[in-house]
C-alpha cells in the first residue's frame, strides 16, 4: 500500500442514513459514477455468502481499499443480516495489543473503522467502553477508529479528555525517528482532521519533538 492510501486510509466518506428495524445502520450511496460495475455488484453478493472471517480477509484486496464506496457497499451487503456479529470481529482488531506488528494491521483496522461508521448503533457505546477499561495500545485503536465517526458529543468529550493522556502506545520501528507517539498525540490528530481546525499543523508526529507536540497540543486546548 503507498505512502499516500496509509495516510489517507481513515479518511471517511459521507453516508446516507437508513434504519431497518431497531438499530440504524448507515447504507453506502454510489457515488462518482452513480453505480458500481455488474461486476462489482456481483462480487459484493457473494462476499454475503461468505463467513465473518473470510469476509475480512477478502475486504483487504487492493480493489476494495482504493475505491470506499465499493469497500463501504461490500461491508453492508455482507453485514446487514448479522451485524452484530460483525462488529463483534471487528472489535477484536481494536482489542488487538499486537495490531502494529501484524503486516495487516492498518488494513484491518480501516476495515474494522468502516464496519463500526456502517453500523453504530451496535458500536458506539462499546468502543466508548472500551477506550474507558483498556490500555494504551487498545486506547490508540478505539481514537483511530472513532476519531471521524458519527457521534456527537461522546466522541469530542473522549477526544478532548484524551489530550490530557501522555501515556505512549505506539512501538518504535527501526525507521522511527525521535519518541514514540502518545495518546494525547494520536487524539490531537484526529481532532484537527475531525473539526478542520486552522492554523495548527495538521498532524504531528514521531519527528516532532515532544516539547514541540506539548506546545501544539496546548494550542489545540485554547482553542477548542
Amino acid at each position: 500500500m503507498s505512502a499516500k492510501k496509509t495516510i489517507n486510509i481513515f479518511l471517511f466518506a459521507g453516508l446516507i442514513i437508513f434504519a431497518p428495524y431497531k438499530a440504524q445502520t448507515n447504507e453506502p450511496t454510489a457515488t462518482g459514477s452513480g453505480q458500481l460495475s455488474p461486476a462489482k455488484e456481483k462480487k459484493i453478493q457473494q462476499l454475503a455468502l461468505m463467513t465473518i472471517p473470510e469476509v475480512f480477509k477478502s475486504l483487504r484486496y487492493t480493489e476494495f481499499l482504493d475505491e470506499e464506496e465499493y469497500m463501504n457497499k461490500a461491508i453492508y451487503t455482507a453485514f446487514k443480516h448479522r451485524s452484530e456479529q460483525a462488529v463483534q470481529f471487528a472489535m477484536g482488531y481494536v482489542k488487538s495489543i499486537e495490531l502494529q506488528k501484524s503486516p495487516t494491521g492498518t488494513q484491518d483496522l480501516y476495515i474494522a473503522r468502516q464496519t463500526f461508521q456502517i453500523f453504530p448503533d451496535q458500536s458506539l457505546d462499546s468502543l466508548l467502553d472500551l477506550y474507558s477499561s483498556s490500555g494504551p495500545k487498545v486506547r490508540r485503536n478505539v481514537i483511530l477508529v472513532l476519531g471521524q465517526m458519527a457521534g456527537g458529543q461522546s466522541i469530542r468529550d473522549m477526544l478532548i479528555n484524551a489530550l490530557e493522556d501522555e501515556s505512549f502506545c505506539e512501538e518504535m520501528q527501526s525507521e522511527s525517528v525521535g519518541d514514540p507517539l502518545r495518546i494525547c498525540d494520536v487524539a490531537y490528530n484526529q481532532l484537527v482532521l475531525r473539526y478542520k481546525i486552522k492554523n495548527v499543523p495538521r498532524v504531528i508526529g514521531s519527528i516532532h519533538t515532544i516539547d514541540m507536540r506539548n506546545h501544539y497540543i496546548q494550542t489545540l486546548k485554547d482553542m477548542l
